[in-house]
């Protein structure tokens, strides 16, 4: 007789087993996929695309008789998107409709911080769309997309420590935490 492994986790109400392994969309401090989800429908970020993209703008001008261009200035970033994947699901009509009332609620404001679970990394964003299907089911697939208009990422910031000692015979038998000055 055979015996099978289910290799896929089970879900308890509207987390995996694995946790906070899972993909998962942060806007303006509040997690999406934990304040859209619950025993009867959920929401769960698919696809990021975009937060690795940069594109400079390049000042030029031509200068007739020269091959190529002359560049006018250092180049400086241009705004970048981000759109989110995701699929919102309800058992019911209704709960389908105001789980979206409720999405489209969190996604309010101007230069919020937008983050996800698998990075420790920030953008400012503001939503710019949420592209949604013709709703024909209680499940669907759709997308967000954010405007960060600073386009940069932003993280943790880092403690500078200043060392004791200054040789290796001094140093060779210590560990880190002896050298971090007060």
């Amino acid at each position: 007789m055979y015996t099978f492994v289910d290799t896929v986790a089970k879900k308890t109400g509207h987390h995996s087993e694995e946790g906070s392994s899972r993909l998962q969309t942060i806007f303006n401090g509040m997690n999406l996929d934990d304040q859209l989800s619950d025993q009867t429908g959920s929401f769960t970020t698919l696809v990021i695309s975009g937060r690795s993209n940069v594109e400079q703008r390049i000042s030029t001008v031509d200068v007739p008789g020269m091959h190529g261009m002359i560049e006018t200035s250092d180049p400086t970033w241009n705004a970048r998107e981000i759109a989110v994947q995701y699929k919102l699901t309800d058992q019911t009509k209704a709960g389908f409709r105001k789980r979206y009332n409720q999405l489209n609620g969190l996604l309010q404001g101007s230069k919020k911080k937008l983050a996800f679970t698998d990075e420790e990394a920030f953008f400012y964003a503001t939503l710019s769309a949420n592209d949604v299907p013709d709703e024909t089911a209680n499940s669907l697939v759709a997308e967000l997309v954010f405007l960060c208009s600073d386009p940069f990422k932003y993280g943790k910031t880092h403690q500078t420590i200043a060392l004791r000692k200054y040789t290796w015979e001094e140093y060779k038998n210590q560990k880190w935490g002896d050298f971090i000055g007060n």
